[in-house]
């Protein structure tokens, strides 16, 4: 029952900060091309937006969600380590790929 819990609580996390990544999307800056008042040269002002907000908070939600499947898990750092061997090495594998993909 606990496992369920803890599965359902990180896709809802994952849902949410996957609802604000499109919101996020949708609401990107515009700008407008501007002349300097010595009209030199133009440069381009964005006005301001709320999407910024929106990405940082999917980046918390998964971040969230990481740390929620960690804990549960007792992965690494959280509890006693795995027996040495192949889980062990298959276990580090996917824990540093989710955190890679998490940032990039």
């Amino acid at each position: 029952m606990a496992s369920i819990i803890v599965q359902v609580s990180a896709l809802l996390l994952n849902l949410i900060a996957f609802g604000l990544a499109v919101a996020a999307e949708q609401r990107r800056s515009k700008a407008t091309v501007t002349p300097d008042l010595a009209k030199e040269y133009d440069y381009c002002v964005y006005n301001s937006d709320v999407a910024t907000g929106y990405g940082i908070g999917a980046l918390l939600l998964l971040t969230a969600a990481q740390v929620v499947v960690m804990l549960a898990s007792r992965c690494f750092c959280c509890g006693r380590g795995l027996k040495p061997g192949g889980s062990r090495a298959c276990a580090l594998m996917l824990f540093l790929f989710s955190w890679l993909l998490l940032h990039f």
